[in-house]
């Protein structure tokens, strides 16, 4: 059992009777002791002790501390000499100091008289009367001491007897918390109701997690976690080990707080902050930062998991679309439980992906599209590549659809693979039974893009973008199609004066509808003009693009190429070509070597 606290009522009402007799015989109005702190350097007033002319706190390096600290004899001061130095003060006209402990003894005592007379004199009759008193008052202020040093260990031991059933209730609310649905939140409030103090969880990033206040307390506003750390060099973090941080100019900070880092199994998920607000840091705060903070952090680990068994899962339900390999019925059932909505339109993005890690580009690029686009972005990936389903919004429609997702497409790529290969497929808005050739249709365009593109840029193609002609691209021989397009466009692959004008004005033919007219206002020409171009093609090549079905299909795809090729003569408007900010000058268009055919180009010589 512990024994009751110390009383000592009597000893002060002593002491302080003891120094209003020395003021009196020594001609002084008030007298007050002074206890040395060697760890700061200042000598501080006897607790309970003294009057309010005593001074709160004087430096030892003070000159006239100095000489009665090194002196056995009292030392007097009046007047100027008292000016700018730590015991002058209001009603403090004279003052004497007489050191009453012995050399060596510790802490040092000092007596300090103060009176506002400063005529008044101080004669050896004074002197010897405050000798003769030296040895009764510095007994009194050894008793003193000796007091207030017992009642502080019967503090540390009621502190140390209190100390595990707080830890224990520490442990229990704590326990409680772990089962709520809103876990780290509740684990947060529940660490400052019994800090009594304001808490703050933040990750990794800086972000705020969760947030709790006393109810005691109105709203505190914290600092960023930027400026917290800036005062705590962690170093590498292994523990969840609590760290006080002091206020003050050196650090910036106001109040102290206790940081704790949240780790778990060696992994660091983000920090712990207790704010020293609207009471003192104690002891079991510490204990409740670093048991609050493991909990969190094997929420985390639990939250992981959760997450990449719900991402898996997603992950199936997607190649099951894809495949259609399961009945719909069913298939909406497992999108029920892991809200998706299966019966939601959607446009499939095939992503050849060579050189990235595909486990974790997969993840990271689906979130990023679904915070870019806002809706939800399904995926899975493969030995070649990632698929993503993106999903269509019911106001917006397909042709726009399309164009949103190629540009969220070419800001990703610029963010996420600014120095790596990035080729994409994107099929047209179809519905989940569609989605089967939906694949096949954006994974022939990406081997379009595959075999005919430059890889020192992002490529990214829509399906109706290339049309049927994907097909012969896709599976054709590759030296079979460039053989193909110097047959029925290599004469204006020369270089030769002129000609690129034809290549441009062909193309602006065929993306126009092969409307004169429209050919004409793109280009700024005059619809003679245009005409004039187009027999000029057909001169050199042997292409009546302007009357012969087959003729347009050739030229058709033989365009398709060059422009795959990036061939500077054709317009890129369409936003296919996308160049990540590390490499922004432009690739070099493929040349053509193959010689010019003698003679006429014949229509034996042309296939489509």
């Amino acid at each position: 059992m512990t024994p009751p606290a110390p009383t000592s009522a009597a000893l002060p009402r002593l002491l302080d009777g003891l120094l209003s007799r020395a003021a009196t015989l020594a001609g002084f109005a008030s007298a007050g002791m002074l206890v040395s702190d060697d760890s700061r350097g200042v000598l501080l007033p006897l607790p309970g002790i003294g009057s309010a002319a005593t001074p709160r706190r004087v430096r030892s390096d003070c000159p006239l501390v100095r000489r009665a600290l090194n002196s056995p004899d009292t030392v007097h001061a009046s007047g100027r000499s008292l000016s700018g130095t730590d015991l002058d003060g209001p009603g403090v006209a004279r003052v004497c100091l007489l050191r009453l402990s012995n050399d060596g003894a510790e802490p040092t005592r000092l007596l300090v008289l103060t009176d506002a007379d400063p005529t008044a004199e101080f004669t050896d009759q004074h002197r010897t009367a405050l000798t003769a008193l030296r040895t009764l008052l510095d007994d009194a202020a050894t008793t003193a001491l000796d007091t207030e040093e017992h009642k502080r260990r019967w503090q540390d031991l009621e502190q140390s007897r209190q100390l595990p059933a707080e830890r224990t209730l520490v442990d229990e609310r704590l326990d409680d918390a772990v089962t709520a649905v809103d876990c780290m939140s509740a684990i947060v409030r529940t660490c400052s109701a019994l800090a009594g103090k304001s808490v703050l969880l933040f990750d990794r990033r800086g972000r705020t997690i969760a947030a709790a206040t006393p109810d005691t307390t109105g709203h505190v506003t914290a600092p960023a976690l930027t400026d917290i750390l800036r005062a705590h060099n962690p170093g590498t973090v292994t523990a969840p080990d609590p760290v006080v941080l002091a206020a003050g100019p050196t650090t910036g900070l106001t109040r102290r707080k206790i940081v704790t880092p949240v780790v778990e199994r060696g992994e660091h998920f983000g920090w712990l902050v207790i704010d020293e607000h609207p009471s003192s840091l104690s002891p079991t705060d510490e204990y409740a930062a670093a048991r609050s903070a493991r909990r969190i952090g094997a929420q985390f680990l639990v939250q992981r998991r959760i997450a990449r068994v719900a991402w898996n899962a997603k992950s199936s339900l997607t190649r099951q679309l894809v495949r259609g390999t399961g009945a719909l019925d069913d298939l909406a059932a497992g999108g029920e439980y892991l809200g998706v909505n299966i019966h939601a339109r959607r446009v499939l993005v095939y992503i050849l992906a060579s050189h990235h890690d595909l486990a974790d580009s997969e993840r990271v690029l689906a979130e990023w599209m679904e915070r870019d686009l806002g809706v939800e972005v399904l995926s899975t990936r493969g030995s070649e590549g990632i698929l993503l389903l993106v999903e269509a919004r019911e106001n917006v429609g397909a042709l726009a659809t399309v164009a949103n997702v190629k540009d969220a497409l070419a800001r990703a790529a610029n963010s996420l693979f600014r120095s790596q290969e990035f080729i994409a497929g994107v099929s047209s808005v179809c519905e989940p039974t569609a989605l089967a050739r939906a694949y096949r249709e954006s994974r022939e365009a990406v081997l379009c893009i595959d075999r005919f593109t430059d890889r020192t840029i992002h490529r990214i193609f829509a399906v109706d973008d290339l049309g049927p002609a994907r097909l012969f691209l896709a599976h054709g021989e590759i030296s079979a199609v460039r053989h193909f397009v110097d047959d029925m466009l290599g004469p204006l692959l020369r270089g030769a004066p002129g000609t690129a004008d034809l290549l441009h004005t062909l193309q602006c033919w065929f993306d126009t509808a092969r409307n004169v007219r429209g050919s004409a206002q793109r280009l700024g020409v005059h619809e003679n003009t245009v005409r004039l171009r187009l027999a000029r093609v057909h001169a050199l090549t042997g292409l009546d693009v302007a009357g012969n079905a087959s003729d347009q299909l050739s030229a058709q795809t033989a365009l398709l190429v060059l422009r795959l090729q990036g061939h500077p003569a054709l317009e890129t408007h369409d936003g296919n070509r996308v160049t990540p900010e590390a490499n922004t000058e432009p690739a070099e268009a493929p040349r053509h070597d193959r010689p010019a055919p003698s003679g006429s180009p014949a229509k034996d010589r042309r296939s489509a």
